[in-house]
């Protein structure tokens, strides 16, 4: 299986565009999914000089309705006329934020403000069981909540029904592709932010598959804390817990987006040659 990061915060390539978002283009040996969109076309901009080929995907995926996730899905609509965009967000569901925000300032909308547009190509799957969308990929929702949350979701909130609440992220889901590993058949996940929480996310996939082993866990891991910023304490506590987790099955860590500079290196010092950093043109197998 192979994954090619098509937008991420930094890059490392003048000729790509880095952006405040998220999407990946993985290839299996039968389909193609593109997992979000970023804010806007530079997914697709860089696919090109990527020579990767937005129509040639089978099925996308949004993992969350926030803007740097799924504000490119209108490009990537307007490019691939067939393949439908799963998701758990329900239309109408609005995505804020109190993060950054001035003194006297008001939450400020972070939510998918162009879902109309592509709406006819929005598939919104029951968050009951397990999804498989494609042969050998599946969608699957955070159900286990007894591990630690980032930090951060504290200051994330959803308005339904003319109501605000904190953001429960039902919205999220994690994406499990089947794969190989020294000739055993396992699991990649994939989850652009981890809102829920990475452990509660793999244990999640663990619920519905107990006998499936899981190899490997991509995405953002909502610590956004960059270099010299202080990390809190119950976030310095989730990376111990998710290092000591993932160790006893050596399972690698791909990471970048919502994962700061700051936290990249406090998990790489636990994590050693699992941890990978993520950036725009990566090309990595899983």
């Amino acid at each position: 299986m192979r994954c090619t990061v098509l937008v991420e915060n930094s890059s490392e390539r003048e000729d790509l565009v880095s952006q405040h978002g998220f999407s990946l283009f993985i290839e299996t040996s039968g389909n193609t999914i593109l997992l979000d969109a970023g804010q806007d076309d530079t997914f697709a901009r860089n696919a090109v000089v990527l020579g990767k080929d937005i129509t040639s995907v089978s099925a996308a995926v949004c993992s969350h309705a926030h803007y740097d996730h799924a504000g490119g899905f209108c490009s990537f609509c307007s490019i691939n006329k067939t393949a439908p965009v799963y998701t758990y967000w329900k239309p109408g569901t609005l995505c804020f934020s109190t993060a950054h925000a001035a003194p006297g300032e008001g939450p400020r909308f972070i939510g998918w403000s162009g879902a109309d547009t592509c709406k006819d190509r929005i598939r919104v799957i029951s968050r009951s069981a397990p999804e498989q969308i494609v042969p050998g990929i599946w969608i699957i929702p955070v159900v286990v909540h007894n591990g630690a949350l980032p930090y951060k979701d504290k200051m994330l909130f959803i308005e339904q029904d003319g109501r605000m609440m904190p953001d429960d992220f039902t919205h999220e889901c994690v994406l499990a592709a089947e794969t190989q590993k020294n000739g055993s058949a396992g699991f990649a996940l994939f989850n652009s932010c981890s809102h829920s929480g990475v452990i509660n996310t793999i244990e999640s996939v663990r619920h519905f598959f107990p006998r499936i082993p899981v190899f490997s866990y991509t995405g953002g891991f909502h610590f956004p804390w960059n270099r010299g910023e202080t990390i809190p304490q119950e976030d310095l506590t989730g990376m111990d817990e998710l290092a000591s987790y993932t160790a006893s099955s050596c399972m690698e860590l791909y990471s970048g987006h919502c994962t700061g500079e700051g936290a990249q290196e406090y998990l790489e010092d636990l994590c050693g040659s699992r941890f990978h950093r993520l950036h725009t043109g990566m090309i990595f197998s899983v």
